[in-house]
């Protein structure tokens, strides 16, 4: 079963859109999604939920090296901070949104206040453009 669009905004945004195990970060807004891959740090074989606490955002390169790994992998991204947060500004008009209620598609998001579409890509790396 697919990660919901909820989901997948949340662990987008706690992660900045770049891989929480080497920091590589995406290649412009077009490819924010590619080379990245959302992984379960108890897998559902095993119990684990789809909630966001739960994922992580990791570079291909990482995330195939994790499933190879041994517990190191794991306890590295166990001391991670996880908790989506509960709410973050809009890049456009800096009108505080709760993270939950938001109008979003993955990395998109519609502010409520000004009714621009923005995407995340914008919140972390619009300066180096």
């Amino acid at each position: 079963m697919p990660l919901s669009n909820r989901v997948c905004f949340l662990v987008n945004l706690r992660d900045a859109l770049c891989c929480r195990q080497c920091g590589k970060q995406p290649q412009g807004p077009e490819n924010y999604h590619r080379g990245f891959e959302y992984h379960h740090r108890i897998p559902r074989s095993l119990g684990g939920s789809d909630e966001a606490e739960n994922i992580v955002l990791l570079c291909h390169e990482c995330h195939q090296a994790g499933h190879k790994a041994t517990e190191s992998h794991s306890e590295r991204l166990s001391v991670l901070d996880l908790n989506p947060p509960a709410s973050f500004l809009c890049w456009h008009c800096q009108t505080r949104l709760e993270s939950l209620s938001v109008e979003m598609n993955c990395g998109w998001y519609r502010c409520q206040a000004c009714q621009t579409q923005v995407h995340l890509y914008q919140h972390f790396y619009s300066a180096l453009e």
